[in-house]
């Protein structure tokens, strides 16, 4: 146990509960690339077989679709897409089963567990990390609803064509991410910061606050950071899809790669409803007793305007 002395040490409440989702398939039933392929009447099936292709040539799996979207674009099968092309794009994204709804849901729960103490309460956060389009997230119902989001970002060309990226998400990206959520460093200019040290002690969101939920193999680093670091995890699953379920099967099953398999379906009362309420709670209650603990060690002041 720490002892703490009472006029050396006095620090921020840990309080926020974060839970970080992937997006094409954990949130929704389709890639949101296939939102520009109907648009522009591309054939998905060989849109997918030639960046199969370009990653022979040693692109990698970002990089691929992305070297073959401006492929399209530059050859004129995609006649103009634009970053605010890409948002308007979002609009049309469809979600699970309940999602959106369960994240207002989640933080009711949260409020009404509230007490007098208002610095030390548990709040609820939450997060997108994408190897998608940010835009187009950035467009959809979900966005008003996060802390923050990370997803693939693109330069324009003077035609007001995407024509380079900016910043790929890949699935060790990921991981980095985590790192920025678990040291607070949210705004773009802070990412150069990641690797710099920080006690955990005064890190804004501990890994054992986390939850992340993703639904493959490219989630497994997270999956991996997370769990061995205390935190939570959930794989989802399209639930009428077999090949799916073998997948999540393997991953949490057979590879302990998650804590916990579920359906892809958010609506109050499913399967993942229930799971991400009862991590979240007991998240929460544990944030709490922790909290009261060091409060009544005189740890934790009371939070004082700073004239």
């Amino acid at each position: 146990a720490i002892i703490m002395n009472k006029d050396s040490i006095t620090f921020l409440p840990q309080t926020e509960i974060a839970v970080i989702f992937d997006f094409d398939i954990t949130l929704t039933p389709k890639y949101m690339q296939s939102i520009i392929f109907d648009k522009y009447n591309i054939n998905e099936k060989k849109f997918w077989e030639e960046t199969e292709k370009l990653k022979l040539k040693g692109y990698d799996n970002e990089h691929a679709y992305i070297k073959n979207l401006l492929n399209y674009i530059e050859t004129g099968k995609i006649p103009k897409l634009s970053n605010e092309n890409l948002n308007y794009l979002g609009k049309n994204l469809e979600f699970h089963n309940g999602f959106p709804n369960i994240m207002d849901d989640l933080k009711s729960m949260i409020k009404n567990k509230s007490t007098r103490d208002s610095h030390l309460n548990p709040e609820i956060a939450f997060y997108v990390i994408s190897s998608g389009f940010e835009e187009m997230i950035a467009g959809s119902s979900v966005f008003n609803k996060l802390k923050k989001l990370w997803g693939c970002t693109f330069a324009e060309n003077k035609q007001g064509n995407i024509n380079f990226p900016k910043e790929t998400i890949s699935y060790t990206t990921k991981t980095q991410k985590l790192f920025l959520i678990n040291k607070g460093l949210l705004d773009n200019k802070d990412s150069l910061k990641v690797n710099d040290y920080m006690p955990q002690i005064i890190r804004p969101v501990p890994f054992n606050n986390m939850i992340y939920v993703g639904d493959g193999p490219t989630d497994v680093p997270c999956f991996s950071l997370v769990m061995q670091n205390g935190g939570k995890t959930i794989a989802v699953y399209e639930s009428k899809d077999t090949n799916a379920f073998n997948e999540c099967y393997r991953l949490v099953v057979e590879s302990k790669r998650a804590d916990v398999m579920c359906p892809a379906d958010y609506s109050k009362g499913s399967q993942l409803y229930l799971a991400l309420f009862k991590m979240v709670e007991n998240i929460s209650d544990k944030i709490t007793e922790n909290l009261t603990d060091l409060k009544n060690q005189g740890a934790i002041q009371s939070p004082k305007h700073i004239n």
